[in-house]
């Protein structure tokens, strides 16, 4: 089955890019956790605040959207993650 994802990166609650990708099922393994350590990667350098990924064929709006970062502004219910708890 093919994924239709976008995402999205957010300085200060403004858009700076997007990204479109459609993926198989059997590409999902190898190639979110790469998109992933990017993304990660950018905000730990604070080029990015927060991180948005929105899955377009999901109908429920509660499930298609998801945001992790570090301005909570722009996040629906943020939860505060220890990073000393993490490492």
């Amino acid at each position: 089955m093919m994924n239709k994802l976008v995402f999205r990166g957010f300085v200060s609650g403004k858009l700076l890019w997007e990204e479109f990708a459609e993926l198989e099922d059997d590409q999902l393994e190898n190639v979110l956790p790469r998109l992933a350590e990017k993304h990660a990667k950018a905000m730990a350098g604070h080029e990015l605040h927060m991180i948005e990924i929105e899955l377009l064929d999901e109908p429920d709006p509660d499930q298609r959207f998801l945001r992790f970062g570090t301005d909570p502004d722009g996040m629906v219910r943020p939860v505060a993650i220890e990073l000393e708890r993490l490492s």
